[in-house]
């Protein structure tokens, strides 16, 4: 599906995420927790690789795959780097010095069991986030 990069439409990705991860057999919390991973993944590249414009574009596709699901979300906008996409190790913030972001990229890396960043190479991104079935499903 391609969308423009605003806000607003987010509530619209998430529904069709969220039909989308209850139809390949997740359980109400997983379904949930990859609708809010790719809602960040979502708004990351409306607030870093389009500076907020929502005028741009964002081209998410959602695929069943012999393993599980894969969901790719694409931009053109500015190139995330390395270290802004790396998985890091998640520690309990300090509630005295906790500030607003940085958490985003991690819920990814959490919820789903690949994670591949790929930033081109003047400009766009490209994210692809693969969800083994649970054994049995």
């Amino acid at each position: 599906m391609e969308v423009l990069s605003d806000p607003k439409l987010l509530k619209s990705v998430r529904g069709v995420v969220r039909g989308f991860a209850e139809s390949h057999a997740l359980s109400d919390e997983k379904a949930m927790e990859v609708v809010l991973a790719v809602d960040e993944a979502c708004t990351n590249a409306m607030r870093h690789a389009y500076g907020s414009n929502p005028g741009r574009k964002l081209w998410l596709s959602l695929r069943s795959t012999e393993d599980g699901i894969e969901i790719v979300l694409r931009d053109d906008g500015t190139p995330a780097s390395s270290e802004r996409v790396k998985q890091k190790e998640v520690v309990a913030p300090d509630l005295e010095t906790l500030k607003p972001g940085g958490l985003g990229v991690q819920i990814l890396y959490e919820v789903f069991d690949e994670v591949d960043f790929v930033p081109g190479p003047g400009s766009g991104n490209c994210i692809t986030m693969r969800l083994r079935r649970p054994d049995g499903a």
